[in-house]
């Protein structure tokens, strides 16, 4: 071919993340040929040691991706050639084509990036967990369009964010088990006359079982667009965690600090504590979304069966699932280490007008008022005390008296130790009877269930990996029987 067309074909310097992939999925190939009686021992032991060699050279980073090969799979066939020699080298790839090759190397980067974006997650959801614990007592005010909405506690917020990513895991795994099949001997598109044994090649590399069509293992890709999919999905809501502490880090709040070494100074004042960690990955979750858009717009119009331009998308996947893995990883050293300001929010809390919701209802059931006239009633408060810059808690029985009888024509009847208990932030919260509620008791309960939850998912992730390590175990002792 033309040198510059091999130039613009080959992937071979983006394949770096498939290179171990490729080689192990073509020693299981190679055990499963001789299994089978495809090829000898002798020709399989040949093979194989020549694989190890360079899965050794591959792991100490000693193989640079170059030449004039169009892909990472013509490299290692030619290596293996240029150890074994053509004619016992030459049946490496006996039953198999780069078409089925490539979906299985890229299942098992994908199977691999997925278990360390799960245990990343993992790590962040027990981060959420012991801060929640910690902050138990700690009142926050929650918001609505970032306005003051009702009092609450900053761990019901962190148990928010905490449910996100419980159904992150929840996405992750499922994701993982549609991902974890193989597409090895669908060969170009339709299969083979060989007699390949596809479920012993899955069962080397560890797969749950067969992509068992061979139109569908060879051209699709969905496993990769879901994980992508997963992935934003995960990062969007870590990018909403981060926005709020970047609000709540700045001045005009002050509810957090940023430990030292995770924050970024100005290069020219002196005072600037930037969130700057925070603020790449809010952008970085827009780059994934990005990435998958690119993806499915590749995928929409690729003709079914294998078509080169699933090449380009290699490279997207693993920039997305890596952005990920990493984003989920920094982002848990940020829960740990950020300090809530509890008297600057404490601060904030008693001056709220946000128990007004409470005071309302309160005016529902002890003074019997619908709905709208308690809406109207404490609205009309809420003004006349925002004129004479008071607060809530400011409010006595005289006003709510006169504003009653001015608003709704009647004095309403309620009950002095009702009002200050409604209009007291810490009682308000201890008041509230639904479940799921920013409450001590609700948030002790959930504390507890999500303790559980947590446990029950990495006891998920612990099975599939320890599935796996058993696999590999297996996988190499065939290998060491094999090349001795």
């Amino acid at each position: 071919m033309d040198e510059e067309a091999v130039s613009y074909l080959s992937s071979l310097r983006d394949d770096e993340e498939i290179l171990l992939e490729d080689i192990e999925g073509t020693q299981a190939h190679v055990i499963m040929l001789y299994e089978q009686g495809i090829i000898s021992g002798d020709e399989a032991r040949q093979i194989l040691r020549a694989l190890e060699e360079l899965k050794g050279e591959a792991a100490e980073g000693k193989i640079e991706l170059r030449g004039g090969f169009e892909d990472v799979h013509e490299l290692i066939e030619s290596y293996i050639i240029s150890r074994v020699g053509r004619e016992v080298g030459g049946k490496v790839h006996s039953g198999r084509s780069r078409n089925d090759q490539v979906a299985l190397d890229i299942r098992l980067r994908v199977r691999r990036y997925l278990l360390e974006i799960w245990r990343e997650a993992l790590s962040l959801g027990r981060a959420l967990l012991s801060r929640a614990e910690e902050e138990k007592e700690a009142m926050i005010i929650h918001y609505t369009h970032l306005q003051h909405a009702q009092v609450g506690y900053i761990s019901h917020y962190l148990l928010a964010h905490l449910d996100h990513l419980l159904r992150d895991l929840e996405r992750l795994e499922a994701c993982y088990h549609r991902v974890n099949k193989s597409p090895l001997g669908a060969c170009a598109i339709a299969g083979s006359t060989l007699p390949l044994n596809r479920n012993r090649v899955a069962e080397l590399l560890g797969f749950d079982g067969l992509v068992e069509n061979s139109v569908d293992a060879v051209s699709s890709r969905d496993f990769a667009l879901e994980a992508v999919a997963v992935a934003a999905i995960m990062m969007t809501n870590l990018s909403r965690v981060a926005e709020d502490l970047i609000i709540w880090s700045s001045s005009e709040f002050g509810y957090v600090e940023l430990p030292d070494e995770l924050a970024s100074p100005s290069s020219v004042m002196p005072h600037k504590k930037n969130p700057c960690i925070l603020e790449l990955l809010r952008a970085k979750s827009g780059k994934i979304i990005g990435l998958l858009t690119s993806l499915l717009t590749i995928m929409k119009g690729t003709p079914t069966g294998y078509n080169r331009d699933l090449q380009e998308a290699k490279t997207l996947i693993w920039e997305a699932l890596k952005e990920a893995r990493d984003s989920a990883k920094i982002l848990t050293k940020v829960v740990q280490g950020i300090r809530f300001r509890e008297e600057r929010i404490l601060e904030r809390v008693e001056e709220s007008y946000a128990p007004a919701i409470e005071l309302a209802e309160a005016l529902m059931i002890h003074a019997k008022l619908s709905l709208r006239d308690a809406h109207k009633l404490v609205g009309a408060l809420v003004r006349q005390l925002h004129d004479e810059e008071k607060s809530l808690k400011d409010l006595d029985y005289k006003t709510l008296e006169d504003v009653s009888e001015k608003v709704l024509g009647k004095r309403v009847n309620l009950p002095e130790e009702d009002l200050r208990k409604a209009i007291n932030p810490k009682e308000a919260t201890k008041a509230r009877k639904t479940a799921g509620a920013s409450t001590p008791n609700e948030i002790a309960r959930v504390l507890e269930e999500r303790r559980e939850s947590l446990e029950k998912t990495a006891e998920g992730f612990e099975i599939n990996l320890k599935k796996l390590l058993r696999s590999r175990e297996k996988f190499e002792e065939t290998i060491f029987m094999l090349i001795r």
